[in-house]
Formats: C-alpha cells, structure tokens, sequence
C-alpha cells in the first residue's frame, strides 16, 4: 500500500537491518519491556515472531519511505529520555531501504492487538500516524474474522496516545502498576487500553 509519503509491505527477513537500527537504540525503544536489542542477531529473533511464517493471523508491514520524500536526521533525544541513554547509531535510509518503522498485530489472540515503532529520525513529521491509519485500512478486508483492533501504551508515552486517538482508537481502561521498565522513574507503569471497532460490514 503507498500513502501520500510512505509504502507499507509485507515484513520480511529482508528488512532486518532496517529494524535493528529502530531497535537498537534505547530511546526509541524505552517504551518497549524488552528494551533495546545488542545485536543484529538479537533484532533478527526479536523480529521473527512477527513474520508471516510465525504469525499467520498477524499483519505486519515495514513501513518504507517513498523514494520522493526526503528525512531530515534529528540527532537531539527527546525529553524524557533515559538517564545514560547515547544517540542513535548513525542511520542511512537508503541502505536500509528507507525503513523508517514497522507497525501491524504482533498477536491475535484473544484479540488483534497493533503495535509501531519508528526510528526516532523520522519522529514529529506524523509519519507514524499516516502508517496506522493505512495500517487500518489494509487490516479489515485482509481480516475479516475480526471485528477489533487493540492497543496498548504507557500512560506517559504521548506520542503514542496521540497517534491512537487520531487514528480512531479509543480509550477503554488504565491499569494501574501494570508492568515495569527498570530505567524508568518510577519502575512500576501504569498502562493504557485503547480500542477501535470496526464500523464496516464486508459482504460475505
């Protein structure tokens, strides 16, 4: 799928070395319990569980920049940024071919939940947005044995939240002390559910 500035494919092996340079780097992975991957290898089975081959019912889509569009690098981390935390490694889009992010449903059981994640280059230009709401689009016809789509963040992780809310999710529960990140302050997160029904009926 190609949106205004982005492609969605299929995830495949192919595309490791984009995803371990999202992975490697603690910031943008600090909202993640399985904090950053040290090696290659180590994003390589990290990212396993979400190929097709492993996750049959799962949609999983590296998220790719158009060849027309151009990244401007951000080297500065953001606010909130773990104590100790170094800059990313040094990343070159069209080697890794344009990967900028993956998003789709790492699980399905009970129900689908989404999940993204983006190199924190690309962060504040609404590409994680524009990849959700084409993440949605695709989901339904290519799932139609589901009616919803859940996800979960941190109450603290806003650009998460706003992400969610733009593309429709909606707000359901806040649990309270509901897992621990170890470099965070404090440890103990409180976690927020949010939920998008689907609002179209596909003939059978």
């Amino acid at each position: 799928m190609q949106t205004a500035r982005l492609q969605l494919v299929r995830l495949t092996e192919d595309h490791v070395a984009g995803y371990h340079a999202i992975w490697s780097d603690p910031v943008a992975t600090r909202w993640s319990a399985h904090g950053p991957c040290k090696t290659m290898e180590d994003s390589r089975h990290w990212m396993s569980s979400l190929l097709l081959e492993a996750n049959p019912l799962g949609e999983n889509y590296a998220v790719l920049l158009r060849p027309d569009v151009k990244l401007n690098i951000v080297s500065t981390p953001p606010t909130g940024s773990p104590a100790d935390t170094k800059e990313s490694p040094p990343y070159d889009t069209p080697v890794h071919g344009r990967f900028i992010g993956w998003v789709g449903t790492w699980r399905s059981d009970p129900v689908p939940e989404v999940g993204f994640i983006f190199h924190r280059s690309s962060w504040g230009m609404g590409f994680a947005t524009e990849a959700l709401a084409a993440f949605v689009e695709l989901f339904w016809p290519s799932k139609r044995q589901f009616n919803v789509l859940e996800a979960y963040c941190d109450t603290e992780n806003e650009g998460s939240v706003n992400v969610l809310r733009k593309c429709g999710f909606e707000l359901v529960e806040v649990t309270k002390k509901d897992y621990a990140l170890p470099w965070m302050t404090p440890p103990e997160r409180d976690t927020m559910q949010f939920r998008r029904v689907r609002t179209d009926r596909l003939e059978e």
